[in-house]
């Protein structure tokens, strides 16, 4: 879906990001074209054209014959205008990216996650991670648009509220610790949330509407309708761990049957491959063993092992149930898995979950549903916290028209 811009001033900051927002993603655009997507007039376009090229966000690239003969000068995103840092925290791992304009990821950088009560260990950690990410470039500060955070919920504000497996955490004012400590802009947001925007950012706006299922240490889902990324009246939306993926399957603790996320969650697949003898037992606080239990056993499903099988395939036809009503919820034709456990899980589940949801899908006689795993790398997590830096100081969003009384 296209965006408009205004010929009105008083949003002429959203018309410039508008702008740069198509520039970002087209490979060489002109102001005809600027134009007519974004219903600006050609002088409009020219002006905000003319200060950007000097703002070193984007720059002249040749030009281009048109229709008539004549020679339209093309534009295109200059990719070390702009950088951001990406940090996702999960209780098994942190990951750290730095983000140029054009969405390539230039640095990264890992770490265990401190596993120390509360959040000290993990704040010093954090600091130094991302000052040596930044040294090791050398990026000049103009043109570091800020820190990224991608943390589990539940968020509120500028805090995170409780994290069930951040030991020790309570109400941590995550964003601003770390924006006194590191001395840059911080955006907070759900790692949920956050892989969905890095999925529409880094994969230049060609998907518009989908559901991105997150599988870490906890299970989530970020929604984008219409290009833009659903949050809820918390900004909390997609807590789908209490869908059922398995109507038959065993009791949670909500009183509800089969909940995904107690057929799902990692430590859960590692206690039923424990159970079943393919794994020695695991300290459930464990996160990073956990985690390392859980690729073991998706490497048994993947060379065909068939008690392992029957485990990995177990969670991946839940997931492709609730894949199938958050497609029916929201009208979806795509649906993308992702996460930091997707590269052990992507082999059984790309095989098993693609065909439910199509079976389930309500308006399957008006379009199908596509399941794909995710463009991100192993990284997504930081990928799409950095992606939010770019995304609330770069992208035109519908919030932005809304002007001041």
């Amino acid at each position: 879906m296209e965006r408009r811009g205004s010929n009105l001033p008083r949003v002429g900051d959203y018309n410039q990001l508008l702008v740069l927002d198509l520039v970002r993603r087209h490979v060489n655009i002109d102001r005809v074209e600027l134009s007519g997507r974004t219903g600006l007039s050609g002088q409009t376009v020219s002006n905000i054209c003319r200060r950007l090229v000097a703002a070193g966000l984007i720059e002249e690239a040749g030009r281009a014959e048109a229709g008539t003969g004549a020679r339209r000068t093309m534009f295109r995103i200059v990719p070390q205008g702009q950088y951001s840092v990406g940090l996702h925290i999960d209780p098994a791992r942190m990951s750290l990216v730095l983000l140029n304009l054009a969405g390539e990821v230039e640095e990264h950088a890992s770490l265990v996650t401190p596993s120390s009560d509360g959040p000290e260990d993990v704040l010093r950690a954090v600091v130094e991670a991302v000052g040596d990410l930044v040294r090791r470039r050398g990026i000049p500060l103009p043109r570091l648009a800020g820190l990224g955070v991608s943390t589990p919920g539940p968020v509120m504000a500028d805090a995170v509220v409780g994290p069930p497996n951040l030991r020790g955490w309570g109400v941590v004012r995550l964003r601003a610790e770390l924006e006194s400590r590191t001395g840059l802009p911080v955006v907070l947001e759900k790692d949920t949330i956050a892989a969905a925007t890095g999925e529409l950012w880094v994969g230049g706006g060609e998907l518009t509407d989908f559901a991105f299922i997150y599988l870490g240490t906890g299970i989530g889902a970020g929604v984008v309708l219409g290009g833009e990324v659903l949050r809820g009246v918390s900004d909390n939306l997609g807590e789908i761990g209490h869908l059922t993926g398995d109507p038959d399957g065993p009791r949670c603790y909500c009183g509800g049957r089969g909940c995904i996320a107690i057929t799902c969650a990692p430590v859960h697949l590692v206690a039923a491959g424990t159970g079943l003898g393919l794994l020695p037992p695991v300290p459930p606080e464990d996160h990073l063993a956990v985690e390392a239990a859980l690729a073991r056993l998706c490497a048994l499903a993947d060379a065909g092992d068939p008690r392992a099988l029957s485990v990995v395939e177990g969670s991946a036809r839940a997931i492709g149930r609730v894949a199938g009503q958050l497609a029916n919820v929201f009208d979806l034709d795509t649906v993308i898995l992702g996460g930091p456990n997707w590269p052990a899980l992507s082999q059984t589940y790309l095989r098993v979950v693609p065909p439910i949801p199509a079976s389930l899908l309500t308006v399957r006689d008006v379009h199908s549903v596509t399941v794909r795993g995710t463009t991100l790398s192993e990284n997504g997590g930081a990928i799409g916290a950095a992606s939010l830096v770019m995304s609330s100081r770069i992208s035109a969003r519908s919030e932005r028209l809304l002007l001041p009384h």
